[in-house]
C-alpha cells in the first residue's frame, strides 16, 4: 500500500478511535466538567486528525507497519530486485509497482492462494488520484459557498452607529481590533474573518444589553481563535472526506465551541446578568441555514440545541477544585491517548521505493573498533522493529565488511514468527576474484572480530532482532537473489551476546558505552559473545 494512503487512513482511524471514546464518555462528563476544557478535548482530535506527530512505537504505527513483512523481505543495495516465484511470489509486494499485466506475465501471482493482492495492484495505483478528487471536491464547495458567502455579505454591510462602536471598544479594553457592520440580510449575529475580523451584527434595534451580551459573545471567539480552528476543520473534512465519523466531531466541535464560549461570557455574571444573557440567545435565535463553507462563529443558529445551551447557563456555577483537576486530567489522558494512537509514520522518507543503501568496502584488518563504526549516523536508524526494512537496511548497509573481498547486496528479513532474522548477503564486486578457501569453514581471529562487532551493533540497533546471519558466496549475483549460491554463513544470536554485554537495547542508546565496548573487542580485552560461545553464537551453515 502506499505510503501516503497509510498515512491518511491511519490518521483518519486514530482520530475516528478518539473520537469514539470521547462519545461514550460523554454522557459521564459533559455535565460535571467545564466546558471550555470539552472544546479544546475535541480540539486534540482535530490535531490528530490533521497532523502526523507520533513516536515509532504508536498504535498506528504497529498497526500498519509493525507485520509488515510477515514473509520474507529482500532488499537489494544496488539494484531493483527481480524475485523469482519459485522461491517465494510474496516477495514482489515490496518492489516499485510494475504493473498488473506485467506481473501476471512474470508469474507473480501463481501461487497466491487467494486473489487478495491481484486485487490490491489492481487498485492501488489509483487509490491517491481518487482521495485527491474527493478533497478537491470538498475544498471547492466550502472555498466556493464562503467566497458567494463574503460577497453577499459586502452587498449588504453598513457601518455600525457610534453607539455601537463605542460599546465595542470599551468591551475590547484595548486589545484588539475588530470591524463591526449590521447587515439586513443576515438574522443572527456573527464573527467572520480571520486576517480582518469583523462582527456583523442583523440591522434591527437591540437593547444596550442585548448588544452588549452579544458583542461579549463574539469577542470570545475572536480571542479564542475560533475562526481558525473552523478552518482547520474544513481541512480536515476535505482531507478525510471518506470517514463518516468526521462529519460527527465536525457538529460536535461546533456545538462544543458555542458552549465553551457561553461559559466563558457568563463566568463572572449574577443569575440576573445570566438571566439577561439566556434572553438575548432566545431572542437572536433563528431558523436561518447559512450555505456549505460559511466560516463564521455565529451567536445562534440552530433552535434544537437552544435548551442544553440555556440549561448550561442557568446552572453554571464555579467548579470545585477536584472537578476542576479532574478536567486537567482528562485532557492530558486525551493528549496522550492522541500521541499513544498516532498516525502510521512508518519508514522514514515515505516512499515506496526501496532504499539504495551505502556499501561499504572497507577492510578492518586486524581490529574491528569503534573508529570503524559512525555510531552516530547509524543510531539514526535505530528502530524498535525488524520489520522497519528501511531502517534496518540503513543500518546494515553501514557496517563494515571483514574482507575487501566483497561487498554487501542484500538483505533479507524474516519477521512472521520468532526468532526475528535479519541475514546481509555479501558477493564479489566486479573484477575481483577470492583466493582463499571456498567454502569458508573457518574464520581467522580479525574476520570473526569484524563479524561479531558487526552483530553486536546491529542488536544493539534493532530492539526485537533475535539472529543475524552474514552469507558469502564467491560470484556476482545476476539481478535475481538465489539463496543457495550463498554457502558461507556465520550466524550470532541476541541471547549469547546478551549474556555478556546485558541488555542491548540499553546499550544501543548509550552511544559511548558501545563505543567503549567496540574499543575493547578491538584490543582483544573481550572476546564478548564471540568468543567465548564459539558453538551457538558463531556457525558456518
Amino acid at each position: 500500500m502506499n505510503e501516503m494512503i497509510k498515512l491518511l487512513l491511519s490518521l483518519s482511524l486514530s482520530g475516528a478511535i478518539l473520537a469514539v471514546v470521547l462519545f461514550a464518555l460523554k454522557p459521564l462528563v459533559k455535565q460535571r466538567l467545564s466546558k471550555t476544557i470539552q472544546y479544546y478535548i475535541w480540539i486534540i482530535v482535530l490535531i490528530r486528525l490533521l497532523f502526523p506527530i507520533s513516536f515509532e512505537a504508536s498504535v498506528m504505527n504497529e498497526l500498519f507497519y509493525g507485520d509488515e513483512v510477515s514473509e520474507k523481505i529482500i532488499v537489494d543495495l544496488k539494484t531493483p530486485l527481480v524475485t523469482d516465484p519459485d522461491q517465494g511470489g510474496s516477495l514482489s509486494r515490496i518492489l516499485p509497482y510494475m504493473g498488473v499485466k506485467a506481473n501476471v506475465a512474470r508469474g507473480v501471482y501463481n501461487l497466491d492462494s487467494d486473489h487478495r493482492r491481484y486485487f490490491q495492484d489492481l487498485v492501488n495505483p489509483y487509490l491517491i488520484s481518487i482521495w485527491l478528487i474527493g478533497v478537491i471536491i470538498a475544498l471547492s464547495i466550502n472555498l466556493v459557498g464562503y467566497a458567494r458567502f463574503i460577497s453577499s455579505l459586502q452587498r449588504g454591510n453598513i457601518p455600525a452607529t457610534n453607539l455601537d462602536e463605542g460599546l465595542l471598544a470599551k468591551l475590547l479594553g484595548g486589545r484588539g481590533r475588530i470591524g463591526l457592520f449590521r447587515n439586513r440580510y443576515i438574522s443572527t449575529p456573527m464573527l467572520i474573518g480571520i486576517v480582518r475580523p469583523r462582527i456583523i451584527i442583523p440591522d434591527i434595534p437591540y437593547s444596550e444589553k442585548q448588544l452588549a451580551n452579544i458583542l461579549r459573545h463574539e469577542i470570545v471567539h475572536f480571542r479564542r481563535k475560533d475562526i481558525g480552528v473552523k478552518w482547520l476543520m474544513v481541512m480536515a473534512t476535505a482531507i478525510h472526506w471518506f470517514n463518516p465519523f468526521i462529519y460527527m466531531i465536525k457538529k460536535e466541535i461546533n456545538h462544543a465551541c458555542e458552549l465553551a464560549c457561553d461559559e466563558a461570557v457568563i463566568r463572572n455574571m449574577s443569575p440576573a446578568e445570566k438571566q439577561d444573557y439566556g434572553d438575548t440567545l432566545i431572542s437572536v435565535a433563528s431558523d436561518s441555514k447559512y450555505p456549505t463553507g460559511v466560516l463564521q462563529a455565529t451567536m445562534y443558529e440552530e433552535k434544537q440545541t437552544l435548551k442544553e445551551r440555556l440549561v448550561a447557563i442557568m446552572k453554571h456555577n464555579k467548579r470545585s477544585k477536584s472537578i476542576t483537576v479532574l478536567s486537567w486530567v482528562l485532557l492530558v489522558c486525551v493528549v496522550g491517548g492522541a500521541i499513544y494512537l498516532g498516525p502510521g509514520t512508518g519508514t522514514a522518507g515515505g516512499k515506496d521505493a526501496l532504499p539504495k543503501l551505502p556499501i561499504s568496502e572497507r577492510k578492518l584488518g586486524d581490529t574491528a573498533g569503534a573508529s570503524m563504526y559512525d555510531l552516530v549516523e547509524i543510531s539514526r536508524f535505530k528502530t524498535l522493529y525488524i520489520g522497519n526494512h528501511m531502517k534496518v537496511g540503513g543500518i546494515a548497509g553501514r557496517l563494515p565488511v571483514p574482507d575487501e573481498s566483497f561487498v554487501h547486496q542484500y538483505i533479507s528479513l524474516e519477521t512472521s514468527e520468532r526468532p526475528y532474522k535479519l541475514t546481509i548477503y555479501h558477493e564479489l564486486p566486479p573484477g575481483v576474484g577470492y583466493d582463499g578457501v571456498w567454502p569458508i569453514e573457518t574464520l581467522d581471529a580479525s574476520f570473526e572480530r569484524v563479524l561479531s562487532s558487526n552483530a553486536l551493533v546491529a542488536f544493539s540497533m534493532v530492539d526485537n532482532m533475535d539472529e543475524i546471519t552474514f552469507a558469502y558466496r564467491n560470484s556476482q549475483s545476476t539481478g535475481v537473489l538465489d539463496m543457495s549460491k550463498y554457502d558461507s554463513r556465520f550466524s550470532f544470536s541476541r541471547g549469547a551476546f546478551e549474556k555478556e554485554y546485558g541488555d542491548l537495547t540499553v546499550l544501543g542508546q548509550n552511544i559511548e558505552r558501545l563505543r567503549e565496548v567496540l574499543e575493547q573487542r578491538a584490543k582483544g580485552g573481550s572476546e564478548g559473545a564471540a568468543g567465548e560461545n564459539k558453538e551457538t553464537v558463531a556457525s558456518n551453515k
